[in-house]
């Protein structure tokens, strides 16, 4: 058995040179303000030297006085309480404790004085000095702009179950997961518990080289800290050796027999172990959709009604799905996310649903459902990996971070599915096959057209500005696509159900080849806030204000789009202001519901349109329900089947009130 090192233990020249961004700053300043003389490189390579040898004293000097001050029990209580290993021997306990706990320059107490919050530890880690490559600033330590910034263009490690760890580098020599007797030997494991500052990745994989020779890999570390992370590629000349090692230490870190895991998918979380990420045989979105590269030639060549062919260009790029989950804190190279198989998208919904029942039944707000809340987020963010876990305290984290998060990564699974592998050549059309996996119709609207005219009247009537810090943005339509979804009824059947009405849905740009294909699904879940407070329903609105909080996500992201369906809310419509006491009577008898907001519509501007369809349009005043939850009407279908997506309108977020200098200079 041979040991190789790995990209994480051996440095190329490039990565030597680089610095972290906190080094990088003090640099530039120190350049930009020193009026002293250049010094010769032999000057400024003594003095490094120099500078060097005195941080190591200085750390030797520090490792020393804390032997002769801190007691083996002392250091052991210490690790434990920052999350580290400390079951090892006594003689192993110094050396792990002074590679373990940060030791910071001056820099960072004056620095978090200065700016009245704690800065990253990292950024000012003596060992990152003593480095000769440095450690650079772990994902979840930086600023969440950096962050942002590292991520949205960060190369995605495994694309799928027989996706080589790039790492290794030897997927570009051709080289394949191991598949023996119908298992394939790459698993992806995690673990969370806030409490010990747990939040690790482990990537497991036997890897078979084009010359028939074998390796074991394994990558173990911190979400969002691969820098950091311990990687080990090892070559087995025994295969079946090889694949007893790879069980043995899937059963150490997760507590169960990998075959049992792998045939027929028996598991059982282990206390402080690691848990499956289920992962799927495909290409993840953030590998397989177009990249940067792609975007100007894929739509040249392609049999697709030309602004068909773009807005199928902006379904299939890589940017959509990687700033989705980049917003919602799951976008970890390390994981594929994306190419999830359906069983673990229904465990992680099954435990959603049990935590919000569970939730729901803690009356009080003690000892007892903090317990509750802590143990969901522990299993939630160890299912679904993330970059930045957190406690949840209260619906309003449940649905925007747990309920609005699964339905998106479910989604973007699904596009990853849709889009497969299109990073070949372009020539040969892709956007028209995607397009006919969709079995959709979508036609652009003409611009002068009556429907066109009313839906921009629509937008504009019943849209309000949205408010970002100090900052407002408008909306401007872009276009408008007429859409006929084959698993949608179509007009004629919606033409025979009563009280039919035209209604806004919000969505993300990287949940739309699902609705394409699909339709809309109803919520995931009940919980008693806006878009959840009905239950298991398709919830729209008569105001575009309400959708676009959905398609505007972030203001370095303005394009999005606003859905227009027709839905039959049925003779019965039951009205309410706060959230119903019980909302699985209302899935059960699938009464039409409109929840009644703080703001209406005008209804003396209401009309109705082709169809017998009604439209309720008109501007937004002050409803009579100054205390209800929503700021806007809501209505709720049970039946899918009741609603038929009719119209896609591509928008634009614009900023308000900036003035632009066109002069010259």
């Amino acid at each position: 058995m041979k040991v190789h090192e790995t990209r994480s233990q051996a440095h190329t020249a490039s990565e030597k040179r680089k610095m972290t961004r906190k080094r990088k700053a003090e640099t530039k300043s120190q350049d930009s303000a020193s009026p002293k003389k250049a010094k010769t490189e032999e000057d400024n390579g003594q003095e490094g030297e120099e500078s060097m040898v005195d941080i190591r004293v200085e750390f030797e000097k520090f490792c020393k006085a804390i032997a002769e001050h801190l007691s083996i029990k002392q250091m052991r209580e210490i690790l434990e309480a920052n999350g580290q290993y400390s079951s090892c021997d006594d003689d192993a306990v110094v050396p792990r404790w002074e590679r373990s706990i940060p030791v910071v320059r001056e820099a960072w107490l004056s620095d978090s004085i200065e700016k009245e919050q704690a800065q990253p530890l990292d950024a000012y880690d003596i060992a990152s000095d003593i480095a000769v490559e440095g450690r650079g600033i772990p994902l979840d330590k930086m600023d969440p702009s950096e962050e942002a910034l590292e991520t949205i263009t960060a190369e995605l490690k495994v694309f799928g179950k027989r996706g080589v760890h790039k790492d290794t580098k030897m997927q570009d020599e051709g080289a394949r997961i191991l598949e023996k007797d119908g298992l394939l030997y790459n698993c992806a494991l995690s673990v969370c518990n806030q409490k010990n500052q747990i939040n690790n990745f482990c990537i497991m994989q036997l890897i078979m080289s084009p010359e028939n020779c074998l390796h074991m890999y394994c990558k173990k570390g911190r979400i969002g800290d691969s820098i950091r992370a311990d990687d080990k590629l090892e070559e087995w000349e025994d295969v079946d050796d090889a694949i007893k090692e790879f069980a043995r230490l899937f059963q150490e870190l997760t507590g169960n027999e990998f075959e049992s895991w792998e045939r027929e998918k028996k598991i059982q979380k282990k206390h402080h172990k690691f848990f499956p990420i289920d992962v799927d045989d495909g290409v993840e979105v953030r590998h397989g959709a177009l990249g940067l590269r792609q975007l100007g030639s894929s739509a040249a060549h392609s049999k697709l009604d030309p602004m068909v062919a773009n807005f199928m260009k902006v379904l299939c790029s890589q940017e959509i799905y990687r700033y989705a989950l980049m917003e919602l804190g799951h976008d970890s190279p390390e994981v594929p996310i994306g190419m999830l198989t359906d069983l673990h998208l229904k465990r992680c919904e099954e435990t959603l649903l049990y935590f919000v029942e569970k939730v729901k039944s803690v009356k009080e707000t003690g000892q007892e459902a903090e317990g509750v809340w802590y143990d969901f987020s522990q299993r939630w963010f160890t299912l679904m990996p993330s970059i930045r876990p957190f406690t949840f305290r209260d619906y309003t984290d449940l649905a925007e971070h747990a309920a609005s998060a699964y339905e998106t990564i479910r989604d973007v699974n699904f596009a990853s599915r849709i889009i497969q592998d299109m990073s070949g050549s372009t020539l040969d059309d892709p956007l028209f096959e995607r397009y006919k996996k969709l079995g959709c119709i979508v036609s652009p609207l003409e611009k002068e057209s009556d429907d066109y005219k009313m839906i921009v009247n629509y937008v504009e009537k019943t849209y309000e500005p949205i408010s970002v810090g100090e900052m407002s943005y408008g909306v401007s339509v872009e276009n408008i696509f007429a859409v006929e979804v084959s698993s949608c009824p179509s007009l004629d059947d919606i033409k025979k159900l009563p009280n039919k009405v035209l209604l806004w849905c919000g969505t993300r740009s990287s949940n739309l080849l699902r609705h394409l294909q699909k339709g809309f699904l109803p919520s995931v879940c009940s919980l008693p806030v806006s878009g959840y407070m009905f239950g298991r329903a398709v919830v729209c609105s008569d105001a575009a204000a309400e959708a676009a909080r959905y398609g505007f996500t972030a203001i370095d992201r303005p394009e999005g789009f606003l859905v227009l369906a027709v839905a039959s809310l049925g003779e019965e419509v039951k009205e309410f202001s706060n959230p119903p006491e019980d909302t699985k009577a209302l899935e059960e008898k699938k009464i039409g519901v409109k929840g009644l907001g703080r703001k209406k519509t005008d209804e003396k501007e209401h009309f109705v349109w082709k169809d017998d369809i009604k439209v309720p349009c008109g501007r937004l005043i002050p409803s009579e329900h100054k205390d209800s939850v929503l700021e806007y009407n809501e209505y709720a279908v049970y039946d899918p089947q009741q609603v038929s997506i009719k119209y896609l309108v591509a928008v634009k977020f614009d900023k308000q009130g900036v003035v632009y200098d066109t002069s010259e200079a």
